[in-house]
């Protein structure tokens, strides 16, 4: 899925101002420049060294010129253009491009402070730069760079684009193509990962912390947050609080500036008004990263305090989180006012509510589960979850991520970054409040390979079988049980979770023993035609509530399929200490999670690990004439025409058909060969020739009679009609395509008719799709059992190649096509509407936090 398809509305130039992430984890402001900017400009250039100041200009420069320094800040962002990145308010670089006159590309310059080399900051810009440069029409770049100043060419050469190389008398002449190339786009994916999951890892991973409001007075939040903190931490620690001169024998310090040493990450406890003026002494000291417990509610606006605090390289948890911690002796932290005493292991979980927290922590305590991490974002002003699956794709301490998530602040983004980190490991999640809303957010979740779970409870019974057992590689569930009502129980879930039930090969019965146990898992294990393996265990007395856990856990270790254990009458967690088999105490439970690891296991061996790539036989540029003359013309839909040009241009056949007058349809469907359908140009609900639709009309006064019908009801909307040929009796589809704000294009498919809608039968996707995706999604509609396999791929070349279409064409705000049938081993779209929009347009690849 191209990361880049987003839907914007054209501004002036200070939309292209943005908080950006460096190579090394800092945030930095890159603005647009401005004639204000002479003196700092000036400022800049005369404290760089000489070969600096050379390699941009190729001469001896000292300083810039009163004339150049009109220049290069006075320019019309157009056909010139120029950015400077700033750091706690200091003019640390630059860069420009300036078109050749005439023609489509640009030349393009850089000059980074000499202090900030090898941070990223040039490819950075260079990014920035194409983006501006593209929204301006220009398509190349051109750069001229000493053959001796290596940083500078390899900046170029690791963006992504091929380069064209000259070289001449020292300097090498670069040429190249401002694509969204697959390679282009996953270079900037790459360094955009590299940065994020730096940028976390100092809040993470910190050296010191200081503690904003800790307290030595019982039952306060700042008594139980510098309490936690305490507990572990092996690095400087230091409190803050006005009002204490010491706190557990510590000295106290009145401000975080008055801490004599470096402090990487403040944890702030502060009433809300004093909130704002707390951050700016962090900026002042340098600290990276601040982990914000004061809840503000609405009486501090965050969205200043976190633009001030970003571009000045401070990056912010919360407001109204509950903290971070982790039991691992290597990042030991407990920074948390929640208690976070749990065992060390391999599941990190983000929770955006904070309220949960402390629920979250005592269950997982209570099931033994083993974490790696544990952030609580609260408001989520500044990092969110997109973040933190960054940092955890490279944490080898992090087996299985989990997530409670009420909204998404750049979904595309989410979207984009989840599927690469569900490539590696699972991510479990729980959608609640605005991220449950809307079909586009399903979508997503599906698309990206996140399993998801309906409760904070399923959250953590999945997430520990995950980081335990292998994943599920078929559907077939041996059950292993001493009693024959649990195994029922279970049989009716196997069912539910889309599995099925296989025979053990070794059966038990209420007489069989421990022994017995052993061998029947272990023989189910074995069991070629078994793809995982639910043992039950009923207690022949209430007392007798132990079992066979020893010979259970012995048949299990080593396993190469999942085994899930229920004990009945025992407590949820795993089958003893130290086991790695999962305990549950009913099996509807067990069995729910079986079922997720084997629908996650199909999507990262078919769905995930599937290459979205473009159908042939494509014409991009032809059908996007075609939608921008519409555009042009002041319309806001394509006519059936049009539709049909479109459709053509993407590989997608329609009925043969004639958009004609009325009074022109009988010779049209002469020409064209009975029987006909008739669809007026504006209709009404319904499938009848009053409501403008008439079908199956096999000679021309069937025609005259039709078109008279919709003239008597329609007027108007029945002065043109649509006559098509008449396709034969078949499987009804409906593909529908609308734009859903930043996620762009979701791709619909379902039964299709005239009550497509009310049937409810669809499945969503992200456009563009993979044909792996494009089979998932017809697979999850109940039209799919009605479609023999040379269908299948037909229509799913079609859904394929609308999905492309409308990710080519952002213009194209909506596109339906029902019904499509299936019939006579081909696929005919029979009926389109379309609705385009010159309000929005793709915007290139660009990093930038959101």
């Amino acid at each position: 899925m191209p990361w880049h398809t987003r839907w914007v509305v054209p501004a002036n130039p200070e939309r292209w101002a943005s908080t950006v992430v460096l190579g090394d984890g800092d945030t930095v402001l890159i603005r647009p420049i401005t004639p204000e900017d002479r003196d700092a400009l000036a400022a800049f250039h005369g404290r760089q060294s000489r070969d600096s100041q050379y390699r941009r200009y190729f001469t001896a420069k000292p300083r810039l010129s009163a004339s150049e320094l009109d220049h290069f800040t006075q320019i019309d962002f157009v056909d010139r253009v120029a950015l400077v990145v700033e750091a706690h308010g200091e003019f640390i670089a630059w860069a420009s491009y300036e078109r050749w006159p005439n023609r489509d590309d640009a030349d393009s310059a850089f000059m980074v402070d000499d202090e900030h080399h090898g941070r990223g900051i040039a490819t950075l810009l260079l990014e920035h730069l194409a983006a501006i440069a593209r929204s301006n029409g220009i398509t190349r770049f051109t750069a001229e760079v000493l053959a001796e100043n290596r940083a500078m060419l390899s900046v170029f050469s690791r963006a992504g684009w091929p380069l064209q190389r000259r070289f001449e008398s020292g300097v090498i002449d670069l040429d190249f193509e401002l694509a969204d190339t697959s390679e282009f786009l996953d270079s900037v994916e790459r360094r955009e990962q590299r940065a994020d999951s730096r940028a976390i890892s100092r809040l993470l991973l910190p050296r010191s912390i200081a503690v904003i409001g800790a307290s030595d007075t019982e039952d306060t939040v700042g008594r139980v947050l510098w309490r936690n903190a305490a507990r572990g931490f092996t690095g400087p620690l230091y409190p803050v609080n006005p009002n204490h001169d010491t706190i557990d024998g510590r000295p106290a310090y009145a401000t975080i500036g008055d801490v004599p040493d470096d402090v990487t990450v403040a944890v702030v406890a502060v009433p809300a008004g004093q909130l704002e003026s707390v951050l700016d002494q962090c900026i002042a000291k340098r600290v990276r990263g601040a982990v914000i417990v004061t809840e503000v509610g609405d009486t501090v606006d965050m969205g200043p305090i976190v633009m001030r605090a970003r571009r000045n390289g401070l990056r912010l948890i919360g407001p109204a989180s509950m903290g971070i911690a982790s039991p691992l002796p290597s990042t030991l932290i407990q920074a948390a006012i929640v208690d976070a005493d749990v065992p060390a292991g391999g599941v990190a979980i983000s929770m955006q509510s904070g309220t949960l927290g402390s629920s979250l922590l005592a269950l997982a305590h209570r099931l033994d589960v083993g974490l790696s991490w544990f952030v609580s974002l609260g408001d989520k002003s500044d990092v969110s979850a997109d973040d933190l699956l960054q940092f955890w794709e490279d944490d080898d301490a992090t087996k299985v991520i989990a997530l409670y998530t009420e909204s998404h602040g750049n979904p595309h983004k989410f979207a984009r970054i989840a599927r690469r980190v569900s490539q590696r490991r699972p991510i479990v999640a729980v959608r609640a409040g605005a991220a449950l809303i809307g079909q586009a957010s399903g979508a997503l979740y599906q698309q990206s390979g996140l399993i998801e779970v309906p409760t904070v409870a399923a959250l953590l019974d999945t997430a520990r079988v995950l980081a335990c057992q292998p994943l599920m590689a078929g559907p077939a569930v041996a059950v292993v049980t001493n009693s024959r009502s649990p195994g029922v129980l279970a049989a009716a879930a196997v069912e539910t979770a889309g599995l099925r039930i296989v025979d053990p090969p070794f059966p038990l019965d209420w007489t069989s023993t421990d022994a017995d146990y052993e061998r029947a898992v272990r023989s189910a294990v074995e069991a070629d035609d078994v793809d995982a393996v639910l043992v039950i265990h009923a207690p022949a007395v209430a007392s007798a509530i132990g079992g066979p856990i020893d010979q259970i856990d012995r048949a299990a270790t080593g396993a190469s399929k999942p085994v899930v254990a229920v004990m009945l009458g025992a407590v949820d967690g795993p089958l003893r200490r130290g086991s790695a088999v999962p305990m549950f105490s009913f099996p509807e439970p067990a069995v729910a999670v079986l079922g997720r690891l084997h629908s996650y296991w199909r999507w990262r061996t078919g769905e995930g690990a599937a290459v979205v790539e473009s159908p042939p036989g494509i014409d991009v540029a032809g059908a996007a004439r075609v939608i921008r003359a519409a555009i042009d013309a002041g319309r806001d839909d394509l006519s059936a025409e049009e539709i049909r040009s479109v459709l053509d241009r993407y590989g997608v056949a329609m009925a043969a058909g004639r958009l004609v007058p009325f009074d022109e349809a009988v010779a049209a469907a002469d020409t064209i060969g009975y029987p006909v359908a008739v669809k007026a140009i504006r209709r009404r609900p319904g499938r009848s020739a009053q409501a403008g639709v008439a079908l199956d009309l096999g000679r021309a006064d069937d025609v005259d009679r039709a078109v008279a019908a919709m003239r008597e009801h329609l007027g108007d909307d029945a002065d043109h009609v649509l006559v098509q040929a008449m396709v034969p009796p078949g499987v009804d589809l409906r593909i529908h395509v609308v734009a859903e704000g930043d996620l762009g294009p979701v791709v619909t498919v379902g039964l299709g008719g005239a009550h497509a809608a009310a049937i409810g039968d669809e499945s969503s996707r992200l456009a563009p799709v993979s044909s792996a995706g494009a089979r998932s999604m017809l697979d999850a509609t109940r039209a799919a059992a009605a479609i023999d396999d040379e269908l299948e791929e037909r229509v799913i070349d079609a859904i394929v190649r609308v999905a492309q279409l409308a990710s080519d064409h952002p213009a194209l705000v909506e596109l339906d096509l029902n019904p499509v049938i299936l019939a006579d081993e081909s696929c005919y779209v029979t009926d389109a509407t379309a609705r385009i929009s010159r309000l929005v347009r793709a915007e290139p690849a660009m990093r930038r936090l959101e």
